[in-house]
């Protein structure tokens, strides 16, 4: 629902709107984790929301439908609902110590950037060729 007014808002910048929508996205899961979960365990999470943010933002992009982009993150939640079932502790103690979280999240971020290189060049403008 945000892409497309993003879209709006930056008609010729469709990377800053795919960025800020998948940063948002990322950002929403530490709204509703972090009253549960701790700082440290709940931050690589934003990141890694983020990365799967502009997965998302590129395959509704490329297929103009919002099926698979669900299906997929329908998919990636799926492992966190069974880790989570299948933990010995209650999620109010899960942590992880500040420098793994550091370490995690730098390594999100880099893979959001190689993600947005990536889309970058999938939904580029094609240009056509002219035929003679």
């Amino acid at each position: 629902m945000l892409l497309p007014l993003l879209r709006q808002c930056f008609p010729h910048r469709l990377m800053l709107a795919i960025c800020i929508d998948s940063l948002l996205f990322g950002l929403t899961h530490l709204l509703i984790n972090c009253s549960q979960l701790t700082l440290s365990y709940v931050i690589p999470q934003v990141f890694y929301a983020a990365a799967g943010g502009l997965i998302f933002c590129g395959l509704y992009l490329r297929t103009n439908n919002l099926v698979w982009p669900i299906f997929l993150h329908a998919l990636s939640d799926v492992s966190v609902v069974v880790s989570l079932a299948t933990h010995t502790h209650t999620a109010a103690k899960l942590s992880i110590p500040v420098a793994y979280a550091i370490g995690i999240s730098v390594l999100y971020l880099v893979l959001f950037i190689i993600i947005a290189f990536i889309v970058r060049w999938q939904v580029r403008p094609q240009k056509r060729l002219l035929s003679r």
